[in-house]
């Protein structure tokens, strides 16, 4: 039973049953008194929805996440989800992908959801004709980007210095005489962008000019990247380290040079559980995921509660060196 049966059983709207649950004083005692029977008699448990249909707020935030088949993004969702549920906030959870069209109807389908916020996890950047929704959507609620940035009134970005992080570890290769290294990419995210953009700059800080052929994109599968390096080595693309800009992708080409015996530093981004299980481990570069959704979340309260909050937040990364970096 839901809480249109129990509105129908008492005569009365839906919104009467909600704000009898929400315990509004603008209800009769009588009417209060028979929908609370008829609860008790059917054993009913209100939900969010149920609940802030008479007050016009569910409680709830809504999510949206490219994919949860990329581990960093499921983690970074399991946090959420933790910390929204421990302040009393539901999630409404809808996956994207990367079309354009997708992502502005999912941000439409929040809205007609009356969520009190939205939460985008590694978002990629607005298409031109994306653009317009995502503004729209943040002048009605609280928009928060996890993991990327844009400049759009009511749009409050929160990310981590990856492109200081991959500048940094290009020169600490560079200075190791590796001179060809191979840049790893899927999904062209914000932070992917910020890689690429760390990487460029890194080269260019050093006098070296970039071979496009070294900047690859490709799916974070293991076959994909197997199918990947074993194309290079054919093609006879030449390369003396490896950076994937995730972690699946780090392995996937460590597991690709093993088999031709090949042996070179190779680094990957997020420090997820599977860098610490590969043998030999994968060195990679921790982004702080925890401290990263923990500052959305306090600007997503201090938003609710009506406090300042700041519009760009930025997390520092550590590379975490293991046997990948350390022996080659």
């Amino acid at each position: 039973m839901n809480i249109y049966d129990i509105a129908e059983k008492c005569g009365v709207s839906i919104a009467t049953v909600s704000r009898v649950l929400n315990n509004n004083p603008n209800v009769s005692a009588a009417t209060r008194a028979r929908v609370l029977a008829v609860m008790e008699e059917e054993n009913y448990t209100p939900s969010a929805l149920a609940r802030g249909l008479g007050t016009g707020s569910m409680r709830m935030v809504g999510v949206l996440c490219t994919t949860l088949c990329n581990p960093y993004y499921a983690d970074a969702l399991a946090y959420v989800e933790a910390h929204l549920r421990r302040r009393g906030l539901h999630l409404l959870l809808r996956c994207t992908g990367t079309d354009p069209q997708e992502n502005s109807q999912a941000l439409q389908y929040m809205l007609q959801n009356h969520v009190e916020a939205i939460l985008l996890i590694g978002a990629i950047p607005p298409a031109p004709e994306e653009e317009p929704a995502l503004a729209a959507a943040a002048r009605q609620v609280p928009v928060i980007l996890l993991d990327g940035d844009l400049d759009l009134p009511g749009v409050y970005c929160v990310c981590g210095d990856h492109k200081g992080a991959i500048m940094e570890l290009v020169g600490q290769l560079v200075r190791r005489q590796r001179r060809r290294i191979l840049l790893l990419h899927d999904a062209m995210t914000y932070s992917c962008r910020q890689k690429i953009d760390g990487y460029t700059d890194a080269y260019a800080t050093y006098g070296l000019a970039v071979d496009p052929q070294l900047i690859v994109a490709v799916d974070s599968d293991l076959d994909a990247v197997n199918t990947c390096i074993k194309r290079l080595l054919v093609n006879r693309v030449t390369f003396d380290a490896v950076i994937g800009a995730e972690d699946m992708l780090a392995l996937g080409a460590q597991k690709a040079l093993q088999r031709t015996g090949l042996s070179m530093p190779i680094i990957g981004f997020n420090n997820s559980l599977p860098a610490r299980c590969a043998t030999p481990e994968l060195t990679s570069v921790d982004g702080d995921l925890e401290a990263l959704c923990d500052a959305g979340i306090r600007i997503l309260e201090d938003l609710l509660e009506q406090r300042p909050a700041p519009a760009h937040t930025r997390i520092p990364t550590q590379l975490v060196e293991r046997a990948t970096f350390r022996n080659n």
